[in-house]
């Protein structure tokens, strides 16, 4: 091989990249006689760590590589940070003398393989050039010595397909990622750049765990691993969670024809995917959590009906009981008859105790059933913080050796609210305190309760210093049945209870509690609660009187019910009690009522079909029905007391309300007559 004579100025550097020995021998070699200093790599990402590590004057590659083509080589080389730039030539056997260029627009210089003597006299040639001109322009490169070539088949088909796998890679869709035998990443296509945010002259011939920032056992490595070692695919794909999204990973082995093995890693961004998953999951859990409150709905419905009974004949006779008490009493003092005056002042106590606490139980009854199916209702004026200092006497005796209780009220406008059930909800968070705060302290454990004035409404805080409800708990303190305390010292229904109460003032609660923050419940309510302001016969305490002695049909299956609503009411109005709807039908046949006292949910006959019975017989008689309705879960009882216009009342009611609610209706016919 006979060398050029004109060398380089001064030694320039060389790297020379080609797989075949042959070629890298013959032309190193020849550079090195010329006084070029030359290293040869056969590895393309080897080639990729010179150029970070040591950049050559001139890199010269061949085209066709096992791991990266010269052509991105060339591209990379272009972007090292160095002056002059790296000088550029591709050495390729994919060009014959009709294809004179090739799709190279990093390489300042294109050269056939022809044989040995041949390219390097072109090589020697295109250096001459290169120091004397700059690179050509434009995306293709004319292939020096082209034309000396015989038409090559096989090669055209090769630039071809490689054109072909260059599209598909990034036409796909997803991110591609090509890795080798020593894990290292040798090719990504654009997707996988955008969105791994990556640059791929930082990324290539890189470790796979540094390229994507993963432990070096992690799954996604470990898969890539198992591919080349089989050279097959894993069985199912990979979910991999980074910091910013999900993807979804497949992972799978492929052989060159040389038996050469890599590992194609393709990856699919399914972060909206599984928010979209959890959104599903999250709403079915809301769905779930709906059928078990409302399963939960029909459960207290039923439990209260069932109590109402028994609990309206305690309500309705224990008044009675105190009536006849006073009247043996009346009787005892005629006949100068003393019993012991212990005796004259217990039992008046003892009844009057046991009807408060059959009053609250009445309550805690009637929330039960409201927190299956809410209603509206009416209220009177009243201070919050009046409320909150009739139950504060009622918790006195539970706190008292537990905490002292701090005050702070301000000046609060009245507002209209359901007294009972708001004293109710405030005593059950002081009892809630109360029952926090751990005994043996009481000058160091404390209740504070603030009461005050804010835009468009009030606002009630009931702090305490006992221990704060965990992390856990506190999401769920107002859910129905939920507690904390041991069992037997509660069921879990007072704080939903005030949940429920609140909220059907058209006002919010919130609970904080933490570490170093005390437990605290704050209450607003709007100065517009959105309940009506009751009418003085509704008003409690406020007693109607009836407009005349009434004739009153009591319609009820339970004996309990019938005997103590007909005490009540006989000894102001005529009462007839049957036990069954057929019953009540055939004595309406021929008699006439003022008011028909009807139980809804009845055997046999209901409260409903007597009702329609009797609208297409005698439809007057028919608006004289009033129902009575232990808050039953039934859905056609519901639809029907949404249909029809008659008063009804919900079971369990006071002596006081039963007399109340025949005065209103005698009072509301006679207008309507």
């Amino acid at each position: 091989m006979t060398m050029p004579t004109d060398k380089p100025s001064s030694p320039k550097t060389v790297l020379l990249v080609d797989d075949s020995a042959y070629w890298t021998d013959t032309i190193a070699d020849g550079l090195r006689r010329e006084g070029y200093v030359v290293s040869v790599l056969y590895d393309g990402l080897a080639a990729v760590e010179r150029l970070r590590k040591a950049p050559p004057d001139i890199l010269i590659t061949d085209y066709f590589l096992a791991n990266l083509d010269g052509g991105k080589l060339c591209q990379l080389a272009k972007l090292v940070p160095v002056t002059p730039q790296i000088t550029t030539i591709i050495l390729t056997g994919g060009a014959d003398r009709k294809q004179s260029r090739v799709p190279s627009p990093f390489a300042d210089a294109v050269i056939a393989k022809n044989a040995t003597q041949i390219v390097f006299e072109d090589l020697r040639r295109a250096l001459g050039q290169l120091r004397l001109s700059l690179p050509p322009d434009g995306d293709t490169r004319e292939v020096i010595g082209h034309e000396r070539l015989a038409p090559r088949v096989i090669a055209s088909k090769l630039h071809g397909m490689k054109q072909y796998l260059d599209a598909l890679h990034e036409g796909i869709g997803d991110a591609v990622i090509g890795v080798d035998l020593q894990l290292r990443v040798y090719f990504l296509n654009s997707v996988a750049l955008g969105l791994f945010g990556l640059r791929e002259e930082d990324a290539l011939a890189r470790p796979i765990d540094q390229v994507l920032g993963l432990a070096k056992d992690h799954p996604l490595v470990g898969s890539v691993r198992v591919a080349l070692e089989t050279g097959g695919t894993p069985r199912r794909p990979l979910t991999v969670e980074l910091e910013r999204f999900t993807l979804r990973v497949t992972v799978g082995g492929l052989k060159s024809p040389d038996g050469q093995t890599t590992a194609i890693v393709i990856a699919r961004d399914i972060s909206d995917l599984k928010a979209a998953e959890q959104a599903r999951l999250a709403f079915e859990a809301r769905m779930h959590e709906a059928d078990k409150m409302a399963s939960l709905g029909h459960l207290v419905a039923g439990i209260s009906h069932e109590i109402n009974n028994p609990l309206a004949a305690i309500l309705l006779n224990l008044p009675a009981l105190q009536d006849a008490f006073n009247e043996v009493t009346t009787v005892l003092g005629r006949l100068k008859v003393r019993p012991p005056s212990d005796l004259l002042d217990e039992v008046p106590r003892i009844l009057a105790e046991s009807l408060d606490a059959t009053e609250r139980i009445r309550v805690i009854v009637a929330e039960m059933r409201l927190l299956a199916h809410p209603k509206g209702g009416s209220g009177e004026p009243a201070r919050v913080e009046d409320l909150v200092e009739g139950a504060l006497a009622l918790v006195s005796n539970e706190v008292r050796f537990k905490a002292r209780v701090e005050r702070d009220y301000g000046t609060t406008p009245l507002i209209v609210v359901d007294r009972t059930r708001l004293s109710q909800a405030f005593l059950n968070i002081l009892l809630n305190a109360a029952q926090a705060i751990e005994s043996g302290d009481p000058d160091g454990s404390w209740i504070h309760v603030e009461a005050r004035a804010e835009k468009d409404g009030v606002a009630v805080v009931i702090t305490n210093s006992g221990p704060p409800i965990s992390p856990e708990a506190l999401p769920r303190i107002f859910e129905p049945f939920f507690t904390t305390k041991p069992v037997g010292q509660g069921v879990g229904l007072g704080l939903s209870i005030t949940y429920d109460t609140i909220r059907r003032h058209g006002g919010h609660i919130e609970a904080k509690s933490g570490p170093e923050e005390p437990t605290s419940f704050r209450i607003w309510l709007p100065l517009n609660t959105g309940l009506a302001l009751a009418t003085p016969g509704e008003a409690s305490g406020v007693t109607l009187a009836p407009p005349y002695p009434a004739h009153i049909l009591l319609v009820d299956d339970d004996p309990l019910v019938q005997n103590s609503i007909r005490r009540t009411l006989e000894r102001h109005h005529d009462v007839v009690v049957v036990g069954s709807g057929s019953r009540a039908l055939q004595i309406l046949e021929t008699e006439k009522f003022d008011i028909v006292l009807c139980d809804l949910i009845m055997p046999q006959m209901t409260g409903m079909q007597l009702f329609e019975a009797v609208k297409k017989r005698d439809p007057v008689q028919a608006k004289h029905f009033v129902f009575l309705t232990g808050g039953t879960s039934s859905p056609e009882a519901r639809s029907f007391l949404l249909a029809v216009d008659n008063a009804r009342a919900y079971k369990p009611l006071g002596a006081d309300e039963i007399v109340r609610l025949i005065a209103k209706c005698l009072h509301q016919f006679e207008e309507d007559e």
